[in-house]
Formats: C-alpha cells, sequence, structure tokens
C-alpha cells in the first residue's frame, strides 16, 4: 500500500516537472528566443536541479508519513500538490539566492517569483492534484 502511495506521488512530481519545464521553455522561446532560453536554462540548472530534488524528497518525506491504512480524499491530493510546489518554488530560490550571480538581495525580492510561479503553475497543479487525489482515493482499504 504504501509503495503505491509513493509511486503515486513521485508519478505526480514527475508529471509536474516535466510539464512546467515542457511549458516554461515553451512560452520562453516564443517571447525570448531560443539562444535566450538556452542561456536561461543554463544559468538556472543548478537551482532547479536542487528544487526538484528538494521536491521529490519532500514527497518522500510526505509518503512515510501515512500509514497504510490511512483514508485518503480527493481534496488531499490538491494540498499535497501545492504543498510540493511551495517547498521547491522556496529550495530553488533558496538556491539562487546562495549562488553568486542573482539578483535576489532581500526577502522581498521572492515574493514576486512565487506569484508568478503560482499564477502559471497554480492551475496545472490543481489539476494534478484533483488526480491525485481520485487516485490516492481509490487505494483506500475496505
Amino acid at each position: 500500500m504504501l509503495n503505491r502511495i509513493k509511486k503515486l506521488i513521485f508519478t505526480a512530481i514527475t508529471i509536474e516537472i516535466v510539464g512546467a519545464f515542457l511549458l516554461a521553455s515553451f512560452f520562453y522561446t516564443v517571447f525570448f528566443g531560443l539562444k535566450e532560453t538556452v542561456a536561461i536554462l543554463q544559468w538556472l540548472c543548478f537551482p532547479l536541479l536542487i528544487a526538484c530534488a528538494i521536491t521529490y524528497a519532500f514527497g518522500w518525506f510526505i509518503c512515510n508519513r501515512f500509514s497504510a491504512r490511512y483514508h485518503f480524499k480527493k481534496w488531499q491530493g490538491v494540498v499535497i500538490m501545492f504543498a510540493l510546489l511551495l517547498v521547491g518554488i522556496f529550495g530553488g530560490m533558496l538556491t539562487l539566492s546562495i549562488s553568486a550571480n542573482n539578483d535576489i538581495n532581500e526577502i522581498t525580492d521572492v515574493f514576486p517569483v512565487v506569484l508568478v510561479f503560482l499564477a502559471f503553475g497554480g492551475l496545472p497543479t490543481l489539476i494534478l492534484g484533483l488526480w491525485l487525489g481520485n487516485r490516492l482515493s481509490k487505494l483506500n482499504p475496505s
């Protein structure tokens, strides 16, 4: 039971990360060109890797907090996905703020980035959270 929960949460994380990467790359390429997209991805490579690793680690932590007899509700998938999104955003922002080539000097510089991620990532996260909640609720033991 716990392995199925972990597999579902990791699948949702993977779909979220791949979807966000493809969508962001597409729109950035449309508005700024391929050369600029490659440059920004090279600049953000390490923070993106750390954000993904932190998201998977937090997903693993969440998986291990549930017992095998836990009864999931559909709304909990949405909460899990938004928590994972926020943890990934703040992990990536922390990594970017520590790196030498950044423009993030104060805590107030983080809020616009979080708002952009929530504005563009909110709907896909909501849809994926509903999918996850639906799948987790079907795992409820009888």
